[in-house]
């Protein structure tokens, strides 16, 4: 008779530390404003919520260091990014030692720059708002294809809305004309990157978006009514939205 393998068991260090990472996060407070990266979700009644009647969303620690893995990342392109001739890239303030921020209403509105970049050689003389998004391999070549097919110009509204409208928001409060990602796979193994110019028509509806989201009493309009509708099936407020004492 054939003996059955071993059985292999996971390492109870390793499950305590996941265990650990996912409750630190679950102590860290909710954020107590709208954040200028998720302005351009489809759903407003999840910004809505987000600002009015949040929920502390309860990620996996596989997640987690996927969060982290791209922090590291975007630390990485930045070190590479002044390793180029006349590149000038700033991540702090140099007014506050601190990150980039803005804010609007009451600072209900606030996000966090990554940066600020000049002596791009493809356009030296101009700074540009500087985005580093690390992404997994799907995602990469999908940003790849979307510059084949759009232009380097039309790229970004393309292939992420999130992104595009994260940039024109940042480009409006910090008064720059010009915005440029660069978008890696996880380690920074392939990177690549496009430019975007400042949209002021979209920058007036993104601040008019965010002043509804601030502003109303009530929860916004549901993106869909189907509560299997794939961005509803797991958002974090499906059973809040799509319950039966749901308007």
């Amino acid at each position: 008779m054939t003996p059955l393998p071993p059985i292999i068991q996971a390492d109870p260090t390793l499950e305590a530390a996941d265990r650990e990472l996912e409750a630190r996060s679950r102590r860290e407070p909710c954020r107590n404003y709208l954040g200028i990266s998720a302005i351009g979700h489809a759903c407003s009644r999840k910004l809505w919520y987000d600002v009015h009647q949040p929920i502390t969303e309860q990620f996996s620690a596989a997640t987690l260091k996927r969060f982290e893995d791209g922090h590291k990342s975007e630390d990485l392109m930045a070190i590479r990014l002044r390793m180029a001739p006349g590149i000038q890239l700033w991540t702090v303030d140099p007014d506050t030692g601190q990150q980039f921020e803005c804010s609007d209403f009451g600072g209900r509105f606030k996000g966090h720059m990554d940066g600020v970049i000049l002596g791009l050689h493809q356009s030296p003389r101009t700074p540009h708002v500087w985005e580093g998004k690390a992404v997994n391999e799907k995602k990469f070549a999908n940003f790849k294809k979307a510059k084949a097919q759009y232009g380097e110009k039309g790229a970004l509204e393309q292939w992420d809305y999130v992104y595009w409208c994260q940039a024109q928001a940042y480009m409006g409060y910090f008064d720059l004309t010009r915005h440029y990602i660069t978008v890696c796979t996880p380690g920074v193994r392939d990177w690549d990157s496009t430019r975007t110019e400042f949209d002021a028509d979209a920058f007036m509806k993104i601040k008019d978006k965010a002043e509804r989201i601030l502003n109303s009493a009530v929860p916004l309009a549901k993106l869909s009514s189907n509560s299997s509708w794939f961005e509803c099936k797991y958002c974090v407020y499906h059973e809040r939205c799509h319950g039966e004492s749901a308007s």
